[in-house]
């Protein structure tokens, strides 16, 4: 692993990226669903529109509601700190044995330069056993001891 902060750069460019077409596309989806309310509108009546207007909404709700937690989502990563930092916390780059972690938020894998990453928030179940620790520190998690290799 590349002991520099432009991993760290890198890493909180392509979630910034992938959040922002993530929310761009939920966007697009409420549209086409307005799009697709007012043309019901205007062919139907009865218990079919009721219906239609019932699973819309439904759908808008759930829609919106990712929305919401995506621009959350995107407000929390822009807050977090790609300085180096040399414990485990918000903001830290971690090697482990069993793959590379940057706590920021709960986005899932990140693949960068031929490696993965593995962006998880500070309230994941390991990161909770490892908060604070420091390279070379040992920790148990599910029953496995195992040692933080790199902290950036």
């Amino acid at each position: 692993m590349e002991a520099n902060i432009n991993i760290k750069e890198a890493l909180f460019s392509a979630a910034q990226d992938l959040l922002k077409v993530q929310i761009q596309d939920i966007q697009k989806q409420l549209i086409d669903l307005q799009e697709s309310s007012e043309s019901e509108e205007k062919s139907s009546a009865g218990d079919k529109y009721e219906t239609h207007q019932e699973m819309l909404n439904q759908s808008r709700k759930m829609l919106e509601q990712a929305l919401e937690k995506h621009k959350f989502m995107l407000a929390q990563l822009n807050a977090i700190s790609t300085k180096k930092i040399d414990k485990v916390e918000e903001g830290a780059l971690v090697k482990l044995n069993i793959g590379t972690l940057w706590i920021s938020i709960a986005l899932g894998k990140i693949s960068l330069n031929d490696s993965d990453y593995q962006l998880v928030s500070k309230d994941s179940p390991l990161i909770s056993v490892i908060y604070n620790l420091k390279k070379g520190d040992i920790y148990e998690f599910r029953g496995k001891k195992a040692e933080i290799l790199e902290v950036l």
